[in-house]
């Protein structure tokens, strides 16, 4: 998530109760794994975008067992 601001070792704080728009960093779950990535939905389905070139970006299928856990709102970062 490097182009999302987002870095090895960084702590996210996540509210549950914002709700899940398009195009904002979430915490998902999916086939049992958490993951973070940004939420994106267009006319070609859900995607799960990994904001870093060295990642693919995740399709959502309908078998897919997902979920959205909640939404990053603030990146804390030790200097």
């Amino acid at each position: 998530m490097m182009e999302a601001g987002i870095y090895d070792q960084d702590l996210l704080v996540v509210d549950r109760s914002i709700e899940k728009r398009n195009h904002r960093v979430v915490i998902a779950t999916l086939n049992g794994e958490f993951t973070v990535k940004r939420l994106v939905q267009d006319e070609e389905g859900i995607f799960l975008v990994a904001e870093n070139p060295e990642f693919d970006n995740i399709p959502i299928r309908v078998d897919s067992d997902f979920s959205i856990w909640g939404v990053v709102t603030h990146i804390i970062r030790e200097v």
